[in-house]
Parts: C-alpha cells; structure tokens; sequence
C-alpha cells in the first residue's frame, strides 16, 4: 500500500501560518499520517452542494477539508481551521 501525496492548497497554507506553532506541528504531523494511512482512514463527507466532493477530519477542534484523487494518489487540503470557522 502506497500513501497518497498531499498537496495544499494557498489557502490552506496560509490557514496553516496562522495557527499557533504546537497546533502548527500537531497538524502537519497529521497530514504526514493521513498521506501514509490514507486507506485505513474513514472519509466523512462535507454536506451541501458547495462541499460536494469534499470531506473532513477532525483533529481536536480543527477541522482539515480535503478532497481526493485516487486515480492520481492525491490528497488535495482545502482549508485547516477551527471547527466552529472552517466550514465558512
């Protein structure tokens, strides 16, 4: 089994310099992971038509929204924030 890449996008890039540097660590640790156990996770679905195609993980109170292409063995990280500010 092969991890899939994870790419960011600018906004989640961005999400992720705004982020205090523990929780700046504790979700880039998380991405290494999610890239190497794609397979073993449980994808839960964004609802909406805006969200179609997209899912979540949640770390703690941060949510990381993601789509998938695994066709291509690519994770794209959409956006990286608080629960209660993410899905904005």
């Amino acid at each position: 089994m092969s991890g899939f890449e994870v790419i960011l996008t600018p906004e989640a890039q961005a999400d992720i310099r705004h982020l205090d540097p523990s929780v700046q660590t504790r979700v880039l640790d998380r991405l290494e992971w999610m890239g190497e156990n794609v397979e073993l996770m449980r994808h839960l679905s964004l609802r909406g038509d805006e969200w179609r195609g997209c899912f979540r993980y949640r770390l703690g109170d941060y949510r990381i929204l993601y789509t998938l292409d695994r066709l291509a063995d690519k994770r794209v990280v959409l956006k990286i924030g608080h629960r209660r500010e993410v899905h904005r």
